[in-house]
């Protein structure tokens, strides 16, 4: 799928911005994850969970999060750049996980996942520790997503429990979602007095985590504890969080103040993840089934609009990328695909056919974007 001559170009500018090695690398994660459900249409018999959970999460999630933070974390910081060595640790514990998942050792692709959460941790810790300027406080949010990613990790290597599954595939990457976005998504949408807010508080010569205000460490504390609370509080708890979050932090009331197809559907994607959590609070028969709205309007929409302005910004820098139509193309298309999943619990009779049928909505939607915007990665 991709050219010899373009991969040469990657790994030439890979040391410098990972995320050109590692995003072409989870697009393909992602389209693999969605086709394994595409033979349910005509032979409902083989159930690929494991290997579709970890080409999701640990493929597709994990690559796009560290391309990003191994990108973004050294500007931000004024630190080193990645080295090749931990772009290439990253990328064969990756595979090495996913061949574990294939053979169905769950044990041992739970012990992957955790090795790919700690190198990130590392990577962040170590140009955290080097800094000549504090990241945005909104990132300790990000820390706790990844300790919260090894431990449930380590758990699943160790033992069998669904709350770990819970807080593996759902709470670490909200929480990473939720660091990166309360910086980023108010600053893509517009909103200048949040970000000037929030320099106030951490562009200081305290401490890093001294310029985290209180309330933030309670949203952190309260977020967190929920996963260790069953039943239906738990999930409460959670979803007043990430409306706190949607409302005080991404500023979701209003329209975004810069209006292109980028920014109105960062808007509509973030509204979904509200609405996800709120979904799963009230609908407490369909649980799985719900956090699958989360997984596309949330992990798979989020993730690919917000990889739209990076490789707009660090490619072409044409700002017009950003206004094309086939933005909201893909959007109506992923949120279709996530309705058609959610919606299969409705339909036991046929829900595995639907699974399918979402497959082939969810697959025409990421091809489309990746054809029109991975070109922009050798744009040096």
């Amino acid at each position: 799928m991709l050219s010899l001559i373009m991969l040469k170009t990657y790994l030439i500018s890979g040391k410098k911005e990972p995320y050109r090695i590692l995003f072409p690398m989870g697009f393909i994660y992602l389209l693999w994850a969605t086709l394994l459900w595409l033979p349910q249409i005509w032979n409902s018999g083989t159930y690929p969970v494991l290997a579709h959970r970890y080409l999701m999460l640990n493929g597709f999630s994990a690559s796009f999060i560290a391309g990003f933070l191994m990108t973004a974390v050294p500007k931000f910081s004024q630190t080193e750049t990645a080295h090749s060595k931990e772009i290439i640790f990253f990328i064969s514990i990756t595979l090495l996980g996913l061949l574990f998942a294939f053979l169905d050792k769950e044990n041992l692709s739970y012990a992957a996942s955790a090795l790919q959460a700690g190198l990130i941790l590392f990577f962040l810790s170590r140009r955290v520790l080097k800094r000549k300027v504090n990241p945005p406080y909104s990132f300790v949010f990000i820390f706790v997503g990844l300790v919260l990613w090894i431990i449930s990790a380590l758990m699943g290597t160790f033992t069998v429990s669904e709350a770990f599954k819970n807080l593996h595939y759902e709470g670490a990457i909200a929480s990473i979602i939720l660091g990166v976005g309360s910086r980023l998504i108010p600053g893509i949408l517009g909103h200048a007095e949040i970000i000037q807010t929030q320099r106030a508080h951490y562009e200081s010569d305290k401490p890093f985590l001294l310029t985290v205000p209180f309330h933030f460490y309670a949203m952190i504390f309260f977020f967190v504890m929920s996963y260790f609370l069953t039943g239906p509080i738990g999930i409460a708890i959670r979803a007043v969080i990430v409306v706190c979050v949607g409302f005080f932090y991404w500023k979701l009331y209003q329209v975004p103040k810069e209006k292109t197809a980028l920014t109105w559907n960062i808007w509509i994607s973030c509204w979904l993840i509200l609405a996800s959590f709120l979904l799963k609070a009230f609908w407490q028969d369909g649980l799985i089934h719900a956090s699958h709205a989360f997984f596309f309007c949330g992990i798979v929409l989020l993730t690919l609009l917000i990889a739209t302005r990076v490789l707009q910004s660090h490619g072409p820098k044409d700002k017009r990328l950003e206004n094309l139509k086939i933005l909201y193309v893909v959007t109506i298309l992923i949120i279709f695909a996530g309705a058609t999943r959610v919606s299969a619990f409705l339909m036991p009779e046929n829900y595995l056919r639907h699974l399918g049928y979402s497959s082939i909505v969810l697959s025409f939607a990421v091809i489309l974007w990746g054809h029109r915007y991975l070109r922009f990665i050798k744009d040096l």
